[in-house]
Parts: structure tokens; sequence; C-alpha cells
């Protein structure tokens, strides 16, 4: 399977050509920068899609599918005016009594990296036709890849199955190395050797290609295979075949597939866009997958009421299923750094704000800098959010951003030694010994760094969850500094409040 070593090369590979024009202009060409959608199955928004590969996440019903759709129409093939894929290939008009899939100003743009120009495809409605422009057309091949693409073998009632007693081998072509190679890295076996067998019928045109693989002292065919198995090895023998400099749109690849494969698999997009110059669009519900990308390379879509929200640079799945949740629920959102955040957060709430505990989602985003970016976005889009960050950061009331009450991090708050001592004496008896036992856990770290891998190594010592240990913690702190927390509960109320 694919190591961390080789995803964060793959990733250091694709930045080094990525992060300079002209090296990304000759490798990838004219891809896709830009993405506006008006009017179209409820979706109105713009993406900016910051990397080669991304990867577009959200609960079913967000938007996903149709955006690879629409992006399928945003070149004419190389050397003609002619389109592989148009938007009417997949948004059709409304039947009986539907909602409108087109309002009568729909429209399509897109943008690219180099210096090719814009383009937008309106739809006209009293020609019920979208308009594409005549001329200049931006051309790359593109290859979509869809969920029916790869049904199991065993599974399919075709004339494989029905004629299974008269199939005859016509030919055969090996894998190659590297093929060979790739495929042993997304599902973490080892493939000796592989070949495309093609086959027929003793009489007719008819014929089928048929993957055969050995494995040590085993060599069978695709019957044989279990699902994911043979969706990778056929995936990836495609997707070898496609022109340099495509455009690749996936549709949920992950399916069929355990989680190291999910990660395996990720590295393999980003390793064939790198050799081969392809911009890879993925929509995804795997964790796996969405998370082995960088962050550069992940958007959510968040499905409201009123429209689609687009988060880029998306924090983990976790977080982002959150997110959504969020958005359908209609609570307050607050975006707080890590799951200690969290925890901190939500016993001061509870003790002090008990309607704004029940009554808002407390989400882990990642770091300062995401909780300031994603409590902008949702306060943009007229939603009541507020960022919750840790206290050396400082307050932005005007941004809705502030700071939890103290002087450091929550968890170098809770692991003060005279929080420690408190503890000890008032609620949890051993925690002392335990700490000074837990410290080796941070060797080599100061700061929170420091604080967050002894915080798991004490929960450990102690025989206690990290979520019931933080709250005997925070009891003992809260002893010395009810009143300082329970201002900070109200600055956060009012805010929302207002």
């Amino acid at each position: 399977m694919a190591t961390s070593s080789q995803i964060a090369a793959a990733v250091a590979r694709i930045d080094e050509a990525w992060n300079n024009a002209q090296a990304r202009d000759g490798r990838f060409g004219n891809v896709l920068k830009n993405v506006s959608v008006h009017g179209v199955r409820g979706m109105s928004l713009d993406i900016e899609l910051q990397w080669p590969v991304v990867a577009i996440a959200g609960t079913n019903g967000s938007g996903k599918t149709t955006l690879l759709q629409l992006c399928s129409a945003a070149y004419a093939k190389p050397e003609s005016e002619v389109r592989s894929y148009k938007i009417g290939d997949w948004v059709r008009g409304a039947l009986g009594n539907e909602t409108p899939a087109i309002l009568d100003d729909a429209k399509v743009g897109f943008g690219f990296w180099n210096s090719e120009p814009p383009i937008v495809i309106p739809y006209q409605r009293t020609e019920t036709r979208w308009r594409y422009p005549r001329r200049n057309n931006p051309s790359r091949n593109v290859t979509f890849v869809g969920i029916a693409s790869f049904a199991p073998r065993i599974e399919r009632k075709d004339r494989l199955h029905v004629f299974r007693t008269q199939i005859a081998l016509r030919g055969t072509e090996a894998f190659s190395a590297s093929l060979l190679q790739s495929v042993s890295g997304v599902l973490g076996a080892t493939y000796d050797e592989g070949n495309m067998n093609t086959v027929g019928l003793a009489q007719g045109t008819w014929e089928e290609h048929l993957p055969q693989v050995r494995r040590g002292q085993y060599t069978y065919g695709e019957p044989h295979m279990g699902a994911g198995e043979q969706k990778v090895i056929r995936l990836l023998q495609a997707l070898e075949l496609v022109p340099p400099k495509s455009l690749i749109l996936l549709e949920e690849p992950e399916i069929t597939l355990h989680p190291d494969a999910q990660r395996g698999l990720a590295w393999y997009l980003m390793s064939l866009s790198h050799r081969r110059g392809h911009q890879i669009i993925v929509a995804t519900h795997s964790s796996d997958l969405f998370e082995t990308l960088p962050q550069q390379a992940r958007l959510l879509l968040v499905r409201r009421p009123s429209g689609t929200e687009v988060i880029p640079r998306a924090p983990k799945l976790a977080a982002a299923r959150e997110l959504s949740g969020f958005a359908l629920a209609n609570k307050v959102l607050v975006l707080v750094e890590d799951v200690s955040g969290k925890v901190f957060l939500s016993e001061l709430l509870r003790r002090f704000a008990r309607s704004l505990f029940d009554n808002c989602s407390i989400v882990p985003v990642g770091n300062t800098d995401d909780v300031y970016r994603l409590t902008a976005t949702f306060r943009d889009g007229g939603c009541k959010a507020v960022g919750i960050r840790d206290p050396d950061i400082g307050d932005e009331p005007a941004a809705g951003i502030f700071s939890l009450p103290g002087n450091a991090a929550p968890e170098s708050l809770l692991l003060d030694a005279k929080n420690i001592a408190a503890c000890e004496a008032t609620t949890l008896n051993g925690v002392s010994a335990a700490f000074d036992i837990a410290r080796a856990a941070g060797h080599g770290k100061a700061g929170s760094a420091l604080s967050k891998a002894i915080m798991p190594a004490l929960a450990s010592a102690m025989g206690l969850e990290p979520e019931r240990l933080t709250d005997r913690l925070l009891e003992a702190w809260l002893r010395t500094h009810e009143d300082e927390a329970r201002q900070f509960v109200l600055t956060i109320q009012q805010a929302v409040d207002n």
C-alpha cells in the first residue's frame, strides 16, 4: 500500500510544478481554474480549482455529480470545435410537475489557469438549448468515469455470462511493470504479472477484454476477482490509456475499496496527474481519499435551503460532514481549532449557557487560519457563525472571532502544574504521578505540541477516555477561573444574539 512518505513525495512533486506558472502550463496545459454555475439544478455558485487533483465532498444531493457533469463541457475535442460532452447530455428539462432544472437565465462559465480566455455558455430558453461558442473553444481530451463504469463482472448477465463455456482466447497483452506497481500500491498486495486478454466466440465478430493477474502461485481472471480488486485493475488500466494532459472526471471511485486502498487511490491519482499532466476532479464520500490529498485540493459543497455553499480548502471530512449537518439543522455554528477546543468550549457552554449549547454545532476544523476563513465564509452566506481560537491569538469581534479564556491553548491550561495539583486534591487521585510518567510522550516538543502529546498519554495512564480526563481537569481549572469563564460565555452569547 502507499506509504506516508510516498504520499508526501507525490504532493511535493506536484507542488514543485504547480507553484511555478511556466512549469504548470508546460506540464498540465490549459487546466480549469474557475467554474461558475447559475440556475442549474438549484445551484448558483463559483468555485476555484486550486490544484491539479481536486476532491469534491458533500452530502448526497449537494451537487458533486452536477459539477463533474458541467465540467465535462468545458472543452472541445483536440483539433476540433466539437465537444465530447454537452450540458444537455446530463441536464434535461423537467417532467410533469417537477421543479425546472434550468432557470431561464441559466449559464455556466469556465476560466483557465493559462492565458486561454474564459468562456460562458448561456441557456437559450426560446430555443431550449445551450449556446456554445462557435469558435476559439479551448480544446482538451475529456474522460468521464461514472459510478456505473465498473460493475462487478460476476453480476453482469452479458454475453460472457451466457456463452461462458464457448469462450475462446483470441489474444493477450501484458500489463506494464508500472501498471502492476500502481495496482500493487493501491491494493497493498503484490501482483507479479497481469494481462488483458481478448476473448470471443468461435464464430462472429463479438469480443470482450478480460484482465488476468498472477499473485504468487495463483493465476486468475476477472470473474474470480473481488469487486474492489476488479475495479482498481480496470480503472488504472483505463486511466493509463487516457491521452496526456486530459481532464479526468471521476464519480465516487472509492466504492468497493477498503480504507487503505482509498488512500492508495488518492496517491495514484496524484502520481498519474504529475506523470501525465492530467487535471483530475473527483466526487467522493471517502474521508480516506479526501484527507490524503492536501488541503488546497479539497472542496466541500454544503447544500442549504437558500442554495449551495462552497467551502474551499476544506478541513477533514469528519468536520466537513458536521458542517453539512449544521446547514440542514439551522443551528448556530461555532468553529474551533481542534477536539480539545471543542471539549473545553462544550463544557463552558453546558455549565453557563445551556440554551446556546443545545442550539449550536461546535465543529473542530483544523487550525486558527481555518477557523477565521470558514467563519467568514459562513457569515458572508448569512449564517449565524462565530469562531473560537486559542487564547494566544486575540479577538476580532467584528469578524465574529473570539479567543478562549486563559493565556495558552486549552491543553496547556489544563496540564499546567498548578492545575494538575488542584485536580489531584479535588477530583482525580493519582493524576500527579501519572502526569510525571506521561510527560515522556512529549520529549522533544514544546508549547501546545507538548501538551497535545501528553494529554492522550495521561488519559491512557489514568485509564480514562481523553474527553473524560479533559472534563476532570477543566473542573479543577474552573474552581479558580469561573468568573473569567462566565464573562467569556456571556461575550459569545451576546455575539450570537446580535
